[in-house]
């Protein structure tokens, strides 16, 4: 038995010593795999690196370009605000000008219809003189035939009163006015009239 516990422990230590050998194969393979990774990772980690510095000058470059732009737009800005206040300007002067063209319009409006009225009314004006004179004269003219005709004997009478004109109501009216005025001042003076 001894033989038998000696060729099973040889076998046992066989079948150990192939397993082992059978897992050193096994870890070789996947270090050999991980030794060609490593090269892959190396290769991939100097891309990464390289891609780095890349973004870094860009990055840099990036930074140069943004303070022209400030630069640039601080500038335009600056331009644009005095551009902005000059168009203020203006457009306030231009408001004011409209306000004193506005202004003159309305006196020039103001003005043409005051002298509309007055020429209107200095039309009236003369009418109303000019009625009053007709009224006046006529007045005189009949009131002088009638102290003619007064003068004379009934039987030398042929002669007819003119019948007056037909006027207006306010230039018979303004003509009476005048007839009493002259009659009142008349007596006044104590002339006959």
């Amino acid at each position: 038995m001894q033989n038998v516990v000696g060729l099973a422990i040889e076998s046992l230590v066989a079948i150990l010593l192939v397993a082992t050998i059978a897992y050193c194969a096994v870890l070789n393979r996947r270090l050999s795999r991980l030794r060609a990774d490593e090269g892959v990772m190396r290769e991939t980690i100097t891309e990464l690196v390289a891609a780095t510095h890349g973004a870094e000058r860009a990055i840099v470059a990036l930074r140069s370009t943004l303070g022209v732009c400030e630069e640039t737009l601080a500038e335009r800005l600056a331009r644009a605000e005095q551009v902005s206040g000059a168009i203020s300007q203006q457009l306030t002067h231009g408001e004011q000008v409209i306000e004193q063209i506005a202004k003159i319009a309305r006196a020039a409006r103001e003005h043409a219809s005051q002298e509309v009225v007055r020429a209107e009314a200095a039309r009236r004006d003369h009418e109303r003189e000019a009625a009053r004179l007709a009224a006046r004269a006529e007045a005189e003219a009949v009131a002088e035939l009638r102290r003619e005709a007064d003068r004379e004997p009934a039987s030398q009478r042929r002669r007819a009163i003119p019948a007056p004109s037909p006027l207006g109501r306010s230039a018979a009216t303004a003509a009476a006015a005048e007839m009493f005025a002259s009659r009142v001042r008349a007596l006044s003076s104590g002339a006959p009239a």
